[in-house]
């Protein structure tokens, strides 16, 4: 028969379907976490205990040892070129912190400046964290589009996580226990780890089962260790006007777009422009697909349809509720064009806009 499986602290044993408080006189073990890795950052020799920053950095160490957990992506924030950092903060700014110095910025507030010249800041998500020196800091552009997007997508994913953890966290303190955790990971999901390699990782970080795990941080660190969204969503589309593009970049005036509601924006970067017959653009973004009607430009883009006008008697197509006839152009007053339709009298004559002009 076996050996039975004990907890690293010996107060649990693995009766193969659960654990079960271990039999009297197994006595228990003080242990130690080694020396780890996490995000740059060694710990030499701590004792757990029961400090839930200590248990959670012990459980990140864990799972990237088992391979399920990558170190943290390095992520700048969007560029803010309009917005330029004071000399310093106040509470209430809106900024990025690279949080826990790890690489990743998310974004939040100031909260509080200190007289040694660090900053209390409270995170979109809920989280704080104190002493923030200003290198940690980078400005937040609230009107980009590209901005946005990022904070959202981090928040949603970050949201996901926490929401999965809080289902075991019936007392709502915002932990869990390690003994929790291991059966997250050996019974729940599609691909359940073995129990033995989990436990021996637990063993040689310290980590105790009846330890409290911080599972808002443990997400946000999962969150910032991602290298991709594997689920990428349909990009949304948003109507514009007052449009021009600005090296590779749209700048214009939304009606309705989906997190900045309505005002000007500053896209992220431009994958592609198009025209229709009708000279309407789709912009293509790395996050949005923008709409910019014939007349929406302020500043017309080097290649659009309209650039090359129409000349007086020119004979052309005219597109009439749907249909393309046969015509000429009787004279030109800035993007607008006055027509005959051929073979119809003088009645029918119209100004149009090239969108409803095309050569023959």
């Amino acid at each position: 028969m076996a050996d039975p499986l004990f907890s690293p602290d010996g107060k649990w044993m693995w009766s193969g379907s659960e654990w079960i408080p271990a039999p009297p006189g197994h006595g228990s073990q003080q242990l130690n976490m080694q020396d780890s890795v996490i995000g740059g950052d060694v710990v030499h020799n701590t004792t757990i205990h029961n400090d839930p920053t200590a248990v959670t950095e012990a459980v990140i160490s864990a799972l990237q040892q088992m391979g399920m957990l990558g170190q943290v992506v390095e992520q700048a924030p969007p560029a803010a070129p309009e917005v330029v950092l004071p000399p310093q903060l106040s509470p209430g700014d809106r900024v990025f912190v690279n949080w826990k110095n790890y690489g990743h910025f998310y974004a939040g507030q100031v909260a509080q400046r200190h007289a040694d010249g660090t900053y209390l800041i409270h995170f979109d998500d809920g989280d704080v964290e104190d002493r923030v020196n200003m290198d940690r800091i980078k400005p937040l552009d609230e009107a980009s589009e590209e901005v946005q997007a990022y904070i959202e997508h981090d928040n949603e994913a970050e949201r996901d996580l926490i929401e999965a953890f809080q289902v075991f966290d019936t007392n709502n303190t915002g932990t869990i226990p390690a003994r929790e955790y291991l059966r997250i990971l050996t019974e729940i999901g599609d691909d359940p780890v073995p129990v033995e390699d989990v436990l021996n990782e637990f063993v040689d970080l310290g980590i105790e089962l009846d330890s409290e795990i911080d599972y808002r941080a443990l997400a946000k660190f999962m969150v910032a260790s991602e290298l991709g969204d594997p689920h990428p969503q349909a990009k949304q589309e948003v109507v514009v006007h007052d449009a021009a593009i600005d090296g590779d970049r749209l700048s214009a005036y939304a009606y309705d777009h989906p997190k900045l509601g309505e005002g000007r924006l500053n896209s992220s970067t431009i994958v592609s422009v198009t025209y229709d017959e009708r000279a309407t653009a789709r912009v293509e973004t790395q996050n949005t697909v923008f709409i910019v009607g014939p007349t929406g430009w302020s500043e017309r883009p080097a290649d659009h349809p309209f650039n090359n006008p129409f000349t007086v008697g020119q004979r052309v197509k005219i597109e009439w509720e749907g249909t393309w006839w046969d015509g000429q152009i009787l004279e030109v007053n800035g993007d607008s064009y006055f027509i005959t339709y051929e073979n119809y009298s003088s009645s029918w004559n119209e100004w149009v806009d090239a969108s409803r002009l095309k050569s023959e």
